[in-house]
């Protein structure tokens, strides 16, 4: 069971009023002010563009490249296993062929040969007898292997995105705006936009042309990648998206046009959801689970059948992804609630994040499924297997929640590491088998040591940003029509949220077996209805009913449906309307003394006077509708709960009233008699496991009850 709200944080002051005010909002919410800066953000043509020649080393890489294709030379571009590696890959190598260059390409294995260019691929580069080796979307990290092509008289050209070390490879020319003397104007460009730069360098330079039709398809797969790569939609990337969706209505590369018919349904629109959630997913499968070579057949093909074959192969490999992923996840959850995990890593017990490890787990999935366990368990995660490669290690994947700085945990204790590498959000590492244990008592000591020092962080991982609160009568498809003039939408431009308060639910109904809900709602005037989805909130179809008043966040989105249309709101949290009481609306604070060793008395006196103490000391029948509800509802898993959600779910199950301050003493309690595994995330916030037990206790034996009832004196 997992039922937990949000933080709402305005960042507009004034109400949306209609379509018009909300682009002035949205507008200021983004920091532009100034009428062109405005002009070129909301353009479909323009944008932010620099001369790639500011790139450090870009000369010197346009000549190294036009010397080795006017003498002939053998040219091998390497690449990463991902979307990102793929499209920088065929960007390039597309650029080669148009000239007949003598160009070949290599994507490694994930499994056999691991990210970047490494040791164990040497000597499939080295076969090649390359002139010349350019790396894309890798290479920056690879001293050695870069110092030994060097050492054989190869040319090498590295291109890359990612963070630098304190040290550069030895290559001729490093083409990336991380280095410490970068002299390029916008830094967050990802692998593929870094190959676009390089053949747009090329073109202006001028001994090689970049033909329309090469430039359009450069273009197509770098935007394709932007989005992939969940780089900032900011600065030059948004206008590199803006220009390939431009491009994508009559796609100049075959596999991209092909891709295309294949998923994109009709009345469905371009954009950067269908291209994250169908287009790339199908991408990256190749490298999950067999060889990226596959992806680079389609953006290669020029023949239409072809890449329908390539498309289709996609496809099917992205299924059993998906059957592989879901097993994993299963199997990982499995995991963390057994009951005979040892207590010291139950989710009770650890505040750092989730470790599992499966011995034959596909490593293509760990991500995936690292992140899938980070929203289902609000908990950062890290999924381990054995590595394939260094048979006495695991290797692993981690996904961060909120404010959690996962590369910084990992490096603050990289003694007990082998190998990492990654960023804030998510990671790859990997261990000695013979050091896992260190490893988690570390990981786990080293986050207790950050949020000792920030309390607040474990709450920051709840916010969300609210562009402004909106009227009922404002929801319509005239504000949409402005919430879509700021696409693409991405980090550093989110898609805006708003807020509509004091709305009533006139039905509500579960999907997908329970996993999500749809809720119709009007406001109090019954002026129309509006329908609302929530992905992953199924749990809460068991504390919401018709004719309950909520107040909603969400995103807006145009529901297609043979030829119709319709406005579809995607909830990001829902606020049930409580009793106007001080337990609900100061909670935090009650709890915040209650810690600090005072009395129900004192807190009731300090907060609201003395007729506050009945909503503050649970009764018998509380106690019992409590329980009951704890046994409804979380048995068989691990919980974790929001008390003021709980509290709402007592009442709807049990029809007894009861606060949250009066649910964390419930809590409290039952977990002093061995009746529940609880441990308290934030000041109302649980989490807690159901103990099987045929063994009958008297809660007022408990310590805890009788300090709660002592408190009353």
């Amino acid at each position: 069971m997992l039922l937990t709200g949000k933080n709402w944080r305005m960042k507009a002051s004034e109400q949306i009023t209609d379509a018009g005010s909300a682009l002035n909002i949205l507008l200021n919410n983004r920091g532009i002010a100034a009428k062109e800066d405005r002009d070129m953000f909301l353009s479909a043509d323009s944008g932010a563009w620099h001369d790639p020649f500011l790139y450090n080393d870009m000369h010197t890489a346009v000549d190294i490249i036009s010397n080795t294709m006017d003498s002939g030379g053998k040219i091998l571009v390497y690449g990463d296993y991902d979307c990102d590696g793929v499209t920088a890959t065929a960007i390039l190598v597309r650029y080669f062929r148009s000239h007949n260059a003598d160009v070949s390409y290599i994507v490694p294995h994930r499994a056999e040969h691991g990210y970047g260019l490494t040791e164990k691929i040497m000597s499939h580069v080295i076969a090649l007898n390359p002139s010349l080796v350019i790396t894309v979307d890798c290479g920056i990290t690879n001293l050695d292997t870069i110092g030994e092509l060097k050492a054989r008289d190869i040319k090498v050209i590295v291109s890359d995105h990612h963070n630098v070390k304190d040290e550069l490879p030895n290559a001729d020319c490093i083409i990336c705006s991380k280095r410490k003397d970068n002299t390029y104007p916008f830094m967050d460009l990802c692998g593929a936009g870094v190959a676009l730069k390089i053949i747009e360098a090329l073109g202006k330079d001028g001994r090689h042309k970049v033909t329309s039709s090469i430039w359009r398809q450069a273009i197509e797969l770098a935007g394709l990648a932007t989005i992939a790569d969940l780089v900032s939609v900011t600065d030059e990337n948004r206008t590199i998206i803006k220009q390939a969706f431009k491009s994508m209505v009559n796609p100049a590369n075959v596999g991209v046009k092909v891709m295309n018919e294949m998923l994109l349904s009709k009345g469905k629109t371009l954009d950067e959801s269908f291209i994250s959630f169908n287009f790339v997913p199908r991408i990256n499968a190749a490298g999950r689970l067999y060889d990226s070579s596959d992806a680079l057949k389609l953006f290669l093909e020029n023949n239409p059948n072809e890449a329908r074959n390539a498309a289709q192969d996609l496809t099917r490999e992205n299924e059993e992804r998906k059957e592989i992923e879901a097993k994993v996840f299963e199997e990982a959850k499995t995991q963390i609630e057994n009951p005979g995990r040892p207590e010291k890593w139950s989710l009770t017990h650890t505040c750092g994040p989730i470790v599992v490890y499966g011995r034959n787990w596909h490593q293509g999935v760990l991500g995936i499924v690292a992140g899938k366990l980070t929203q289902y368990y609000n908990r950062s995660a890290i999924v381990f297997t054995d590595d394939a490669i260094e048979k006495d290690c695991v290797k692993g994947s981690g996904r961060s929640c909120g404010d959690f700085d996962l590369f910084g945990t990992l490096t603050a204790i990289s003694d007990s590491l082998t190998n990492f590498g990654g960023h804030k959000k998510a990671a790859g590492m990997m261990v000695r088998k013979s050091e896992m244990g260190n490893f988690m008592e570390a990981l786990e000591a080293e986050s207790r040591r950050q949020l000792d020092e920030n309390p607040d962080s474990l709450m920051a991982k709840d916010d969300i940003e609210i562009d402004g609160e909106i009227p009922f009568e404002a929801v319509n498809f005239d504000t949409f029509d402005t919430v879509c003039k700021l696409r693409p939408f991405g980090i550093g431009n989110a898609k805006p949220v708003f807020v509509t308060r004091n709305l009533i639910i006139s039905g509500i109904y579960p999907m997908s077996e329970g996993a999500h809900i749809r809720i119709e709602l009007v406001d109090d005037c019954q002026n129309g209805s509006v329908s609302a989805v929530g992905f992953g909130i199924g749990e809460y179809i068991n504390l919401l009913k018709a004719g309950d008043k909520v107040d909603i966040a969400y995103t807006m989105n145009e529901y297609c449906f043979r030829g119709d249309s319709t406005l579809s709101l995607h909830l990001c949290d829902i606020k049930p309307h409580f009793d106007d009481s001080f337990i609900w609306n100061k909670a935090v604070i009650a709890e915040k003394l209650f810690s600090s060793g005072l009395g129900m008395k004192q807190i009731a006196k300090m907060a609201q006077g003395e007729d506050a103490i009945s909503q503050m000391i649970p009764t018998p029948e509380q106690f019992g509708a409590c329980y009951r509800t704890i046994e409804k509802f979380g048995k068989g898993c691990m919980s974790t709960v929001d008390s003021d959600l709980f509290a709402k779910l007592v009442n709807v199950s049990t029809g007894v009233k009861i606060t949250p301050f009066q649910v964390k003493r419930c809590f409290e309690v039952f977990a002093d008699c061995g009746l529940i595994k609880l441990g308290s995330i934030a000041p109302l916030r649980l989490c807690f496991s159901l103990i099987q037990s045929d063994v009958r206790v008297k809660l007022t034996d408990s310590e805890v009850y009788k300090r709660i009832m002592n408190g009353q004196d």
